[in-house]
């Protein structure tokens, strides 16, 4: 059974970050080790909220009791999500580089949470030019989202070929989201691997709940650790993406526990390749 170490962000009430990814992947057959880079009570849109980062530094030594226990060893796979500065970058880095060392074929994922349209920038600066320059040349699957993939680039985005434009210049396998369609009722899921491309066409909705970017990217991870060829995992992460969304109209948070028969074995959906 594959086992993945990931630093993201935890709430304790909805499902985003952690909060969304470790259940998705236990519930698929994978174990998950889970360092939070931050601790929340909700989601930071709600009217109150309270929590605090964790430091770097305590990350450390909870890496070092793990390895101290003799569990770094297991590790199959690193997920980086949110990591709200520099100095958490360099955990991740560090941890990549450690863990890679001693098993050259472990397998990074990093989800570079920095930002969104139309407000950009939702990290310091400092810490995404760190994402860009420690991390990114490290992965070996990427999954932002169509804003970062420009500013992680320095590319245009603005139609599918500039994304895969984008997507050719990172140097690993790219999952690019909210990508325009071919029509404006719909966005793209865009990837990008060994010089092909697949594309997967969603219903453009006016509103879904948060977490969406980071339950996706859990499922395209946990399908490739099943051994899925990437435009397999990206159906079986799309289809099952939509059946939590489909399942989550009107609600305030994704859906996650109601849904879970339908997205662990979700209907695959289309895959078209992109010439």
């Amino acid at each position: 059974m594959p086992t993945i170490l990931s630093l993201s962000s935890q709430v304790a009430r909805g499902h985003v970050g952690h909060s969304a990814a470790v259940f998705a992947w236990q519930r698929l057959g994978l174990e998950v080790v889970a360092l939070p880079t931050i601790i929340l009570s909700n989601r930071p849109d709600y009217p109150h909220r309270a929590g605090e980062r964790v430091r770097p530094e305590l990350l450390g030594e909870m890496i070092e009791a793990l390895d101290a226990n003799g569990w770094l060893g297991g590790i199959d796979a690193v997920f980086t999500g949110y990591l709200p500065s520099a100095a958490h970058v360099e955990v991740a880095r560090a941890l990549v580089e450690r863990l890679r060392a001693a098993k050259p074929g472990l397998f990074y994922c990093c989800d570079p949470i920095i930002g969104d349209e139309p407000g950009g920038l939702y990290i310091a600066e400092d810490a995404a030019k760190a994402i860009r320059s420690e991390l990114l040349p490290l992965a070996d699957l990427i999954t932002p989202n169509r804003f970062e993939l420009g500013w992680l680039t320095g590319q245009g985005v603005a139609t599918r070929d500039e994304v895969l434009a984008a997507a050719a210049t990172a140097g690993a396998m790219v999952l690019a989201t909210s990508v325009p369609g071919e029509t404006e009722a719909e966005l793209i899921n865009l990837l990008a691997a060994g010089g092909h491309a697949w594309r997967c066409a969603v219903a453009r909705r006016d509103e879904v709940p948060h977490g969406t970017g980071d339950l996706l990217a859990a499922f395209m991870l946990a399908y490739l650790m099943r051994s899925r060829t990437p435009p397999d995992a990206l159906s079986m992460a799309t289809g099952g993406l939509e059946a939590v969304i489909d399942a989550s109209i009107g609600e305030e948070e994704l859906n996650l526990i109601g849904a879970q028969d339908r997205w662990a074995l979700p209907a695959p959906w289309p895959v078209e390749p992109v010439a």
